[in-house]
């Protein structure tokens, strides 16, 4: 905003990377601890409502049915697959960055190809 950037350019542009992080870790741990918050997802839902975590555990007291199964491979599979995507895309991302600043330094050693090398005075001072 100070540099004439809309507030919402700034926040799509600059916030949002910076945070995100925060929220993806955030997230998978709210998911993380809602499955493991049995006792007061109990006590809080109200009566015709159920959650996940006590449809399962209301589920496996009578015995563990294919529809747990098919739950918990569902999790894990989801899980698996977006920890894979956060590795595909930060691997992608860091190539990317590494081959611009190889590009740079490459385009700086081409420009100066053509020019004498000028010693600054710590290089002089050194050399002696």
């Amino acid at each position: 905003m100070d540099l004439g950037a809309k507030p919402w350019k700034v926040f799509f542009l600059i916030t949002i990377p910076m945070i995100a992080p925060s929220l993806a870790a955030g997230g998978m741990m709210s998911f993380a601890l809602s499955l493991d918050d049995l006792v007061l997802a109990s006590f809080v839902s109200g009566p015709g409502s159920t959650t996940l975590p006590m449809e399962v555990f209301s589920a496996v007291r009578l015995g563990v049915k294919p529809e747990i199964n098919a739950v918990a491979s569902l999790i894990l599979l989801s899980v698996s697959l977006v920890t894979f995507l956060v590795w595909y895309f930060s691997r992608r991302a860091e190539e990317r960055r590494r081959r611009a600043i190889q590009q740079a330094i490459e385009e700086g050693a081409a420009a100066n190809v053509g020019q004498p090398q000028v010693r600054r005075p710590a290089q002089v001072a050194a050399s002696a």
